[in-house]
């Protein structure tokens, strides 16, 4: 596992072919990770695994896929799956951060007629207010793949300066057959690189 990140995190060093075009900010001179936690119904503990870059620009982070599904017979614990990654850097006093998802996401879903399915991310520090940088709703009948990214100045929140606290990304898919009990509908959600890789965007405290 650890291989396959340092060969995405290298192919990102290299260029920036496929990267949005965004000015270079000043970085931090040291960066790392203390921990890595997942938790949620869609990422057992354990299953997410995640590495900065040597230029501290990105993060590249494996988390899976997500898949929800609602209709008769399927228990209501699988028509709403999410994860939540907690994400504890370690970096040089001085400096605040927020990541952006720098590919966005893909998907597939195949949905009856009234039948609805939500994809939602949400970012926040520990204890501080969050955003949701995706609120993107799919409405049956819909028979298709689709591709979700974040609007492009969906930048934030920032971590508080002075403090140390863990990021939270929560994402989540859900399916809702309220508008048609008898219908059916299931959703599956990747990065769009089959890894999903964060942007680090840095600014100076004071």
């Amino acid at each position: 596992m650890k291989r396959t990140l340092t060969r995405v995190l290298f192919g990102l060093g290299l260029s920036a072919l496929v990267a949005p075009a965004v000015a270079k900010a000043e970085t931090p001179p040291e960066v790392s990770l203390r921990s890595v936690t997942a938790l949620g119904t869609g990422c057992p503990s354990g299953s997410v695994r995640a590495i900065v870059a040597s230029d501290r620009q990105y993060i590249a982070l494996v988390d899976g896929a997500l898949a929800a599904s609602a209709g008769p017979g399927v228990p209501p614990s699988e028509q709403r799956v999410f994860c939540q990654v907690i994400l504890d850097l370690d970096h040089t006093p001085g400096y605040s951060y927020a990541v952006t998802n720098a590919y966005g996401y893909r998907g597939s879903a195949e949905l009856d007629a009234g039948v609805t399915a939500t994809v939602g991310v949400e970012r926040y520090f520990t204890g501080e207010l969050g955003e949701n940088p995706v609120q993107t709703t799919l409405r049956g009948p819909f028979a298709e793949r689709f591709v979700v990214r974040e609007p492009a100045d969906a930048v934030g929140p920032f971590s508080p300066c002075g403090a140390s606290r863990p990021l939270n990304i929560r994402t989540a898919v859900n399916v809702s057959v309220l508008g048609n009990p008898a219908g059916a509908g299931r959703i599956r959600l990747t990065p769009a690189w089959g890894i999903e890789v964060l942007r680090l965007h840095w600014r100076r405290c004071g």
